[in-house]
């Protein structure tokens, strides 16, 4: 490769490798699941890096009115689009791997194979962190908005027990994320 040269990288070189005699509607059905599942697990992350990274820390910045108003009417709808791109990230990585092993049942003894267990095993912690942790943790937080929007008295330590935890809970998951793409990634160009 000459210096300037483009590189060029071919994301799923190896399954047209290690399955290169499947063809037609195979091709199809493995394409459409990769499809799938990557483009839901680009709406879980994505959704995670917002709330952590963008929406939490600027809530601090508003009026207690206008956090509760956000927490009370804006999170559910967020809290409903994490747990659905979350759902269907597993869903879909679920068929997949499936759909892998019906093709190929040595894929998981080759290099690319243990290093997407490895992605599963983080992706697997962080939905137990997710679902048990973080979503009702921010559930319960827009149901304290909501009661105190309309007129109830919400204890403040309680609202910010909550915020830590879901906080807490969610920088371990975006990081258990970020190592199940790192994973998924190398798996696919190894």
């Amino acid at each position: 490769m000459a210096p300037g040269e483009p590189i060029e990288i071919d994301l799923f070189a190896h399954l047209k490798y290690e399955w290169s005699h499947l063809t037609g509607v195979t091709d199809i059905v493995l394409a459409a699941l990769v499809f799938a599942h990557v483009l839901a697990a680009m709406g879980w992350l994505g959704g995670g890096l917002l709330t952590t990274f963008a929406v939490g820390p600027n809530l601090r910045k508003l009026t207690q009115t206008a956090s509760l108003e956000f927490n009370a009417r804006i999170l559910p709808n967020m809290i409903r689009f994490t747990r659905t791109a979350a759902v269907l990230t597993v869903l879909f990585g679920l068929s997949l791997l499936g759909y892998v092993y019906s093709q190929d049942n040595t894929y998981f003894s080759s290099t690319a194979g243990t290093v997407v267990s490895v992605g599963i095993v983080f992706a697997v912690i962080t939905v137990g962190i997710a679902f048990s942790m973080i979503l009702p943790s921010f559930m319960k937080i827009s149901k304290l908005a909501a009661s105190a929007l309309d007129g109830g008295q919400v204890p403040p330590q309680e609202m910010m027990a909550l915020a830590k935890r879901a906080r807490m809970g969610s920088m371990i998951a975006l990081v258990l994320l970020l190592g199940t793409l790192a994973a998924m990634v190398t798996a696919s160009v190894s």
